[in-house]
């Protein structure tokens, strides 16, 4: 027997050895596997049933003083048994399938969230309030997003005659971190009359290299980045070889708004449409606006 499967055998017999308190209750105990499905839990009125949670799972404040459990691509098994956990949230798109099968051989059921549209995010609401037991709470949280987002789309009022915006997501600098068609990105660019460069990749995320996001020539870049730091950017003002440096079409943003598939997703999808619209649709300077592709 490997060394890993003989942590989990031990691990395994600890589970059915053990009798804490918590093997009577009848309520799971559930552990979050990303960030996103973290603050999901708590949206979704669940918070009393999270017992631990992965690294920058940071919102709400509460969900800075769970137990950590690792981060999202490595879990700490033995934490998670310690936590007398029953259950867990995993990011369909990227929650590791070693992973997902460790905590399965240990008894504890895995639940994979699908977030990659905005309607999933709804959904999940759904999913996880009723896992946790409170799915009408789950039930509420999801119309009240359904109910933001709709009217959002609404007071937006986006014609299909608009010229879309290529845009550039930079997820991190060094090495050049985008994301490619299997996020929701790609929809809420959609909602401000833009679109990714890279969403006709077939992936979540990739890296990418300089010369790559040279060729697609994107009208803006946007970088996330903690605290909105626009030094992020700095790589991209020094090089004027895309029409987004030429013209000073460069945001940083809070990653945790506009990239993280939760509730919050409509207050970023605001603000960056709102940039969209007046720095980069009308900027007085013709060639800085987008233009539609000459026919062959």
């Amino acid at each position: 027997m490997g060394s890993a499967a003989a942590v989990r055998g031990i691990l395994a017999a600890a589970i059915l050895l053990a009798s804490p308190a918590w093997s009577d209750s009848p309520e799971p105990r559930i552990v979050s596997l990303a960030p996103h499905l973290t603050e999901l839990a708590y949206a979704a009125g669940i918070d009393q049933q999270l017992v631990g949670a992965v690294e920058w799972s940071d919102y709400p404040e509460a969900a800075r003083r769970l137990p950590r459990i690792g981060d999202a691509f490595r879990f700490d098994l033995e934490a998670i048994v310690r936590l007398g956990t029953s259950d867990a949230l995993a990011w369909q798109d990227g929650t590791p399938q070693a992973a997902i099968d460790a905590l399965q051989e240990l008894g504890i059921t895995v639940h994979p969230i699908q977030t990659r549209s905005l309607a999933g995010i709804a959904d999940a609401l759904e999913q996880i309030g009723a896992l946790g037991g409170q799915a009408a709470l789950g039930a509420e949280a999801a119309h009240t997003f359904r109910a933001r987002l709709e009217t959002f789309i609404a007071a937006a009022g986006r014609s299909p005659e608009e010229v879309p915006i290529r845009v550039l997501y930079q997820v991190a600098e060094r090495p050049l971190f985008t994301l490619g068609g299997r996020h929701v990105i790609n929809e809420v660019l959609g909602l401000c009359g833009a679109v990714n460069v890279f969403g006709d990749i077939d992936a979540a995320a990739l890296t990418i290299d300089f010369e790559a996001a040279l060729a697609q020539a994107p009208l803006a870049i946007v970088a996330g980045s903690p605290d909105a730091d626009p030094t992020s950017l700095a790589a991209w003002r020094s090089h004027g070889s895309t029409p987004a440096s030429r013209c000073d079409h460069l945001l940083a943003v809070d990653p945790e708004l506009l990239v993280r598939p939760t509730p919050r997703i409509v207050e970023g999808a605001e603000r960056l449409c709102a940039w969209l619209d007046e720095t980069v649709r009308r900027d007085p300077r013709p060639e800085c606006r987008p233009k539609a592709a000459k026919l062959p």
